[in-house]
Parts: structure tokens; C-alpha cells; sequence
């Protein structure tokens, strides 16, 4: 009887333990090539979104793609560049282009400027946040799969909208508070390359040079090869290793000037090498620094305000 007990409560306790794995499970890897994108073209579960402009949409695109332009994803509100639209409004964003929560989404853009190749990760995040699991970057973007020569169309793609509600879990974004509050507590990594870390340049959006006290700089573009493709999970995880060791179960926050290249670490580091708790500052330091109480670091100083 004894033993029969401990059977059941063994296989309890191993069900329990399974059901986040289960939970977390993809059918898709969150960067897919553009091989398998072309052999996936035709699968009636896939969404491909096309977040570059709605010109060069139109100028030609992947077969099947709709222009989901960038823009819709973040937006100037309350004085910050790229602030996240309310819940109501990415529901109904994602709503619009037909994505329900068991689609494949493949979110793709242009790798012409460091701008441009930082927003696909921006928005998967986005659609993450929602409660969608099966989003991908297409490795090396639209830049890439016309190189190779795949197909292109100038069709103008229209899904059939439909009602959507996300399941928002908020273990992707952080405000603020929450960073001022856990400051002493959280590795927090400043994504932006290396002269907008230090102090030597800032961009005109950001009041102050300089960065969050105890940060670790790992420039986005570190994550690239030369032709904008991601480096390899083992370059990846040497890179986020040598800045923040091998402490996998702390908690990180990575933050840029406004919000537009550090979701590209968080997801790498989330979705591609399992790191369970990372979440991305949207307001990052152009929020940050217009805060008179939030401190700020330059040099090992505290900055005045730039004139």
C-alpha cells in the first residue's frame, strides 16, 4: 500500500514539474532561416509580418507577408519615443492582422541601418507579451532571403481580422519603478554600443549622458555576424557569460536610449539561450534621465544635465 502510495505521489510530483516545460513548449525555434520559412510558406498556421515601411512593402515582399509597419508596435506617448501601446490596443493591432494564439508568427524587417535591424525583436517581443508562443526572427531578414534570390510579390496581403484577447502575463517589459526599486538587486545591461555607455555621445532624445549605476555595456550589435545574421547559441552565450557570468536564475534588465535595441538581448538571452528571467526596460534611459531622482553614471561621476 505504502508503496503504491509513493508511486502515485512520485508520478504527482513529476506531472507538477512537466506542466511549465509543457507550458513553455514551441513549435517553432524563436529564429527560423530563410529555408524554412520558404518551405513553410504555404502552412496555413503560419503569420509572416513585415514591419519595414509600408513603401517598401509595396516595392516587394515575401510571398504572403502583410505589412505590419513598425510604427504600430511603438509609438510617441507621454514624451518617450517608442512607449508600449496600451493592452486594448495591441489586441486589437494583433486583431487586425488575423493572429490568434496558437499562429506561427515569423516577424521579419529590414538589416540596411542598426535601427532598422533592431525592431523585428521589438515586436515579437510584443506579441510574446501577449501570450503568444510560437514567434520567430527570420535570421538575416528580408535582406537575406533576397540575396538568396527566394521569391518576392507585390501582392498586397489582407487577413481576415478577428477579435483577440491577449493572455498578458507582464513577465516581459519593466517600468521604472520597478528597476529603481530592485536597482541594487538586478544585473542590468546597457545594450547600446559603447561611446553611448560611457558618456563620450547620447542621442538628441535623451537629456543626460551616461548610464544606469552598475550597469554592464553588451552592445546589440554584438549579437550580429557581419551580414546581420545572429552568431551561433555557443558566440551568444560567451558574449552574455563575459558581461554577467553564469548566474542564470538572476534577474536581468537590459535598456538602450528609447526602447528600440535592447529587446533584441532579451530575447536572444530568453527565448534562444533559456535564461528565465530577463525583461527589458522600455523607457530606458530617455525615461530614465528625465527622472531628477533616478542617479546616473559617467565616468565613475554624476552628470549634470547636458545644455
Amino acid at each position: 500500500m505504502k508503496r503504491r502510495l509513493l508511486s502515485k505521489l512520485l508520478a504527482f510530483v513529476l506531472f507538477a514539474l512537466l506542466i511549465p516545460c509543457m507550458a513553455q513548449a514551441r513549435d517553432i525555434t524563436p529564429i527560423v532561416s530563410t529555408d524554412w520559412l520558404l518551405a513553410n510558406l504555404k502552412n496555413p498556421k503560419l503569420v509572416i509580418l513585415d514591419v519595414r515601411r509600408v513603401e517598401d512593402y509595396r516595392e516587394g515582399h515575401i510571398p504572403g507577408a502583410v505589412s505590419a509597419f513598425y510604427g504600430a508596435w511603438a509609438y510617441m506617448k507621454d514624451g518617450l519615443y517608442s512607449s508600449l501601446p496600451d493592452k486594448d490596443d495591441i489586441d486589437d493591432t494583433i486583431g487586425y492582422f488575423g493572429i490568434g494564439l496558437n499562429n506561427w508568427v515569423v516577424v521579419m524587417g529590414s538589416m540596411d541601418t542598426p535601427r532598422l535591424s533592431y525592431q523585428s525583436a521589438r515586436v515579437a517581443c510584443t506579441l510574446q507579451y501577449a501570450g503568444i508562443e510560437n514567434v520567430a526572427l527570420l535570421d538575416g531578414g528580408i535582406n537575406k532571403w533576397i540575396k538568396e534570390k527566394k521569391p518576392m510579390s507585390t501582392k498586397i496581403e489582407r487577413r481576415k481580422a478577428n477579435k483577440f484577447q491577449g493572455k498578458y502575463t507582464g513577465e516581459v517589459f519593466a517600468d521604472k519603478n520597478y528597476v529603481k526599486e530592485r536597482l541594487s538587486k538586478l544585473i542590468l545591461l546597457d545594450v547600446r554600443e559603447r561611446e553611448f555607455f560611457t558618456g563620450e555621445k547620447k542621442m538628441d532624445c535623451v537629456p543626460m549622458r551616461g548610464h544606469i549605476p552598475g550597469a554592464f555595456n553588451m552592445p546589440t550589435s554584438c549579437a550580429f555576424n557581419e551580414d546581420k545574421t545572429f552568431k551561433t547559441k555557443e558566440e551568444l552565450t560567451a558574449i552574455v557569460e563575459a558581461a554577467v557570468g553564469k548566474n542564470r536564475s538572476a534577474a536581468i534588465v537590459t535598456y538602450c536610449d528609447m526602447g528600440q535595441c535592447c529587446p533584441t538581448w532579451s530575447y536572444l538571452m530568453e527565448q534562444v539561450l533559456g535564461y528565465p528571467n530577463v525583461k527589458l526596460y522600455i523607457g530606458s534611459m530617455q525615461e530614465w534621465t528625465q527622472d531628477t531622482s533616478a542617479p546616473v553614471t559617467i565616468n565613475n561621476k554624476t552628470p549634470k544635465a547636458d545644455k
